[in-house]
């Protein structure tokens, strides 16, 4: 194990690490701030550092990031303040990258701090946990009585192939998390060094004369698998690692050795000369690397915020010379931020090398950037800003969601399930049934709107409510064909995957029922059943037919043959706000005939 080569080979690094690690936790901020930049090209390094996980090759630093996320529940790690010594230790949250490397160099730190995130009260009581906690160590757990009898509890209720309810959704992410802190506490999660060519081969041959052995030939080995001189740069790493971290020069005194980037770079070469075919050449990591920092989608929200304000402003001034010139530039803030959403959609088709929609997280940034072109385009069309401004709000909420929840919705770039390994099909109908969610995400927002303006006072007959229901119709109109066209694609992928065109699979009876709905409420309008103020009423109750077929299919039946895009959690949100927008709806209605009858 990872602990005994450390411990017997390289016992200074864990006494240096030690004094560090806790140095890095109490020292005062003024002290901490004076070593904070020691050897940035060392961690930017580390940081751009090839490892296969999760089917794919990424940064050490992605790696970090999603792991923490994993254990921990965010993305850095806030250190907790020490009894009697609030205001004096330094809390700000410190990098996953540092953190991750940490917890195999001294595991004995981290068993006893609580890192491990378990929030639901149920599995906490089963375990015989304090309820008022939401993190706990590693060796409360490891050491628990029952964590073994849940976990088997588990197993029994998966032989039975039902949807994972809440409780075992909770012990299958603790099973998770166990598992992964234990892997890189003896490393064998690191998989940092290539099969050499002759492995490869080797491994390769046995696959085909057994196509069902669990051998992989491109799979990696770990750091605990190593020996000889890559383990002796490896440990170099290790310990330049340590002398890198903010406060070693006070607290370790050693300073003999390589820096942390020649480290990695040495590292890197004996890695490369393993296997210089399967070894990335750092392109693609960089560029990696590039995306997880700079946060391309959250950037875009914060300036759709911005410009919905100075919308919304300019909106209220239009009457007043500085309207127009507020109009511009809402106009401008909403182009830059959609060109920061479509940079960002480019950065993970890149990455991924496939269109950005395989999961729920891409599909719900996906649906948002769709928006935004149908709210450029009807905006443009009808010179109507509440268009653009209702656009904006959708992509703002879409892109909050996305951004605030990674453990409903995964942000990690994985690889694709084998059904969706065709890029032609997967454009042209997840793409297109997906965008038809964008047209009428759109018109649930104008839908909105224009209830929102009839609770304040205006009459179906207004000239707002005339132009929001025109936008809602041509929305809608939209979206009709975009869906009923997936969908008839989506057969004809069925076809050429599961060699059947129609099987009343839940994921194509809701979109067939969505697409009906839809297609009702056109006929409604054209027929004269329904006037404006039951356009906009149709356009947010409708949407709930999308919100079945798009989140609901996936995380709240979890049945069906589309497998691949189940997830959990958020069901409890998503009933709240549908149930709040439903009595919105019925607030607005009744405003509205109320009015009428006192006319």
């Amino acid at each position: 194990m990872i602990r005994s080569f450390l411990c017997s080979s390289f016992y200074s690094v864990f006494f240096s690490l030690n004094f560090s690690l806790i140095f890095t936790i109490v020292l005062p901020p003024a002290a901490r701030a004076e070593s904070e930049s020691r050897d940035p090209a060392g961690i930017e390094a580390l940081k751009r550092l090839p490892i296969q996980d999760s089917g794919r090759i990424k940064p050490l630093t992605t790696f970090a990031l999603e792991t923490l996320q994993l254990v921990y529940g965010r993305t850095s790690y806030k250190p907790l303040a020490k009894e009697g010594e609030a205001g004096k230790s330094d809390l700000r949250p410190r990098p996953a990258l540092e953190i991750i490397m940490t917890w195999f160099l001294a595991p004995q730190f981290w068993d006893d701090q609580p890192i491990i995130e378990l929030k639901l009260p149920a599995l906490k009581e089963a375990l015989g946990l304090d309820k008022t906690r939401d993190r706990f160590t590693p060796k409360e757990l490891f050491t628990n009585d029952r964590i073994g009898l849940v976990i088997q509890e588990l197993a029994a209720y998966r032989e039975t192939k039902a949807k994972l309810n809440p409780y075992y959704q909770s012990v299958a992410r603790l099973e998770n998390q166990l598992g992964v802190y234990q892997a890189v506490k003896d490393a064998s999660i690191l998989r940092l060094i290539p099969p050499t060519v002759a492995s490869v081969a080797a491994t390769a041959a046995a696959k085909l004369k057994d196509p069902l052995s669990p051998t992989e030939p491109d799979r990696w080995r770990s750091v605990k698998e190593i020996d000889g001189s890559l383990k002796e740069k490896f440990a170099t790493v290790a310990k330049s690692f340590v002398r890198a971290l903010p406060g070693a020069e006070q607290s370790v005194g050693d300073s003999d050795g390589p820096t942390l980037s020649a480290a990695v770079a040495d590292f890197q070469i004996a890695a490369r000369a393993e296997n210089s075919n399967l070894y990335p050449d750092g392109k693609d990591i960089a560029i990696e690397v590039h995306y997880e920092e700079f946060h391309p989608f959250r950037f875009a929200w914060i300036l759709y915020v911005f410009s919905a304000i100075v919308m919304g402003i300019a909106w209220n001034r239009e009457s007043r010379p500085d309207g127009k010139y507020l109009g511009r530039a809402a106009w401008a803030l909403a182009l830059i931020a959609f060109v920061i959403h479509t940079y960002g959609f480019g950065l993970r088709c890149y990455l991924t090398g496939r269109p950005p929609v395989s999961n729920m997280y891409e599909s719900v940034i996906w649906v948002s950037w769709g928006t935004m072109l149908f709210a450029f385009f009807f905006e443009w069309k009808q010179k109507a800003k509440f268009v653009l401004l209702a656009g904006t709000v959708v992509a703002t909420f879409c892109n909050i969601v996305a951004d605030a929840v990674p453990h409903v919705l995964d942000s990690s770039l994985q690889p694709l399930e084998p059904v969706l390994r065709s890029n032609l099909w997967l454009t042209v109908h997840v793409l297109t049934i997906s965008i038809s969610y964008s047209a009428y995400f759109l018109a649930w927002s104008l839908g909105n709107f224009g209830l929102f303006f009839v609770a304040r006072g205006d009459s179906a007959q207004s000239p707002r409510v005339e132009a929001l229901t025109i936008a809602i119709y041509r929305c809608i109109q939209v979206g009709v064909v975009l869906l009923a066209a997936g969908t008839i694609l989506g057969g004809v992928w069925a076809d050429y995957s599961w060699g059947r065109f129609w099987g009343w699979d839940p994921k194509e009876t809701w979109a067939l029922i969505a697409l009906l709905g839809y297609l009702a409420l056109l006929h409604a309008r054209l027929s004269g059943w329904v006037k404006n103020i039951g356009m906009l009423v149709g356009a947010v109750v409708a949407f709930n037919l999308v919100m079945m077929a798009w989140y609901g299919v996936n995380f709240v039946l979890g049945a069906g043959l589309h497998s691949y895009g189940f997830g959990a959690g958020g069901v409890e949100y998503v009933s709240a706000f549908v149930l709040a927008n439903m009595a919105f709806v019925g607030y607005a209605y009744a405003m509205n005939r109320a009015r009428l009858a006192t006319a």
